[in-house]
């Protein structure tokens, strides 16, 4: 059966296929020492390491992933920055014009100060549980696994940089424009966010808009809203839910969600003062264009009515599953297949560094990392931490073709 399938790849690919040493070791070697992998994960998920407050937790784990590829002989950057952000950590193994691949993994997590000690690291015969244990410190550790493991000939061939993100539950609002300079002279992106539950990687994400809106008004008596020059923010802020949401359109998968609506200080008084935020998620990256317009014509109209509006726009573009991204997706999918090794993948509708790195022009494969067990962002997470063995040798796998494949295309 193997050998059937071998010889069903195009003629490329072949050669390789047949004689990949990977190949073999992968089901029968390239064991992976678990217990010290759960002993590293117990350390950095008992470091307090949020986006927004956990910055001291962020450089000590900066500071293990450094300590370590300098170990491998790799030449690291820690880069400062922002007083509002951990620094962001840059391992290559050679400076280079161009990078054949750019692995990155986050290292914040969306938990505040003290939930390392409210709710420690402990594992079970499944599960990995606490703050980031599947989001995604199991995934960030396994990036420097990958790395220990890389044949030397690979290593040799391939320019690879490795990027450890501190603000990617914020947005990579930080460290974007740091990584940016590599992923624009990067050919391949892998993105270690967790696989699914099943197993499934992603090279598919919806992108995401997000407006901050905020609305002044006048107050006054609601009694005496005809004489008295009232203005309410809070009928304006309904104005602009119902127009959003009238925008959600399935057929073309744009979602709006107005997620908070805060607005007014009692019955009896005109609102001031309200304020919106909504996240909207969208397959198609034109559609910022058509939000941006409503916006705009609603901002006048609310002005015209003497409210006061100040928006806020962030956004992230769809990461699209473009011919280019298909075309190495199947090869991916042939010569897993030729090879005995599970892969499969599945769209998502979050976000993650991908959007990003997709738009500087790398081709991405998302999702590599451990599979996800569950409960994310919530003290519910958990990771399928014995996964980790096949998530590593999928990309070594992976990464070997490309170095096997490289100048060839």
């Amino acid at each position: 059966m193997q050998s059937a399938r071998i010889s069903m790849l195009p003629t490329r690919w072949r050669a390789f296929a047949m004689r990949n040493r990977l190949t073999t070791e992968l089901k029968g070697g390239l064991k992976m020492d678990l217990r010290q992998y759960l002993k590293d994960l117990e350390y950095l998920v008992n470091i307090d390491s949020g986006s927004q407050d956990g910055f001291e937790g962020l450089g000590r784990i900066a500071d293990f992933f450094k300590e370590r590829f300098d170990a491998l002989g790799w030449q690291t950057e820690k880069h400062d920055l922002s007083p509002d952000a951990g620094p962001c950590l840059i391992c290559t193994n050679r400076k280079a014009e161009k990078y054949d691949l750019l692995m990155i993994g986050h290292i914040d997590t969306v938990f505040p100060l003290g939930t390392a000690s409210e709710r420690p690291f402990r594992y079970d015969d499944v599960y990995a549980y606490g703050p980031g244990a599947a989001d995604m410190k199991d995934s960030s550790l396994l990036m420097y696994y990958i790395i220990k493991e890389l044949p030397p000939e690979v290593n040799e061939k391939l320019n690879i940089v490795v990027v450890y993100n501190p603000d990617e539950e914020i947005g990579s609002l930080y460290s974007r424009h740091v990584y940016k300079d590599y992923a624009e002279r990067s050919r391949y992106a892998y993105v270690y966010e967790g696989a699914s539950a099943d197993g499934a990687s992603c090279a598919e994400r919806k992108g995401g808009i997000v407006y901050n809106v905020r609305f002044t008004g006048v107050a006054g008596h609601c009694g005496y809203v005809f004489t008295n020059g009232a203005k309410s923010a809070v009928h304006e802020m309904g104005r602009w839910i119902v127009a959003l949401s009238d925008m959600q359109d399935e057929k073309i998968g744009t979602s709006v969600n107005v997620g908070i609506a805060r607005g007014g200080i009692a019955k009896n008084i005109v609102a001031p003062d309200a304020m919106i935020e909504v996240d909207i998620r969208i397959k198609d990256n034109s559609e910022p264009a058509r939000f941006d317009s409503v916006i705009a014509r609603l901002t006048e109209e609310a002005r015209s009515r003497g409210i006061g509006i100040e928006v806020e726009r962030r956004f992230k573009p769809a990461l699209v599953y473009t011919d280019e991204v298909r075309a190495y997706v199947e090869h991916v999918c042939e010569i897993t297949q030729a090879a005995n090794i599970p892969f499969h993948h599945a769209p998502r509708g979050g976000l993650s560094d991908a959007n990003i790195l997709a738009s500087y022009g790398c081709i991405c494969l998302d999702g590599l990392g451990v599979a996800a067990g569950g409960g994310s962002h919530s003290p519910a997470e958990k990771s399928q931490y014995k996964t980790a063995e096949h998530f590593k040798n999928l990309s070594l796998f992976l990464m070997q073709d490309l170095a096997e494949n490289k100048n060839k295309e």
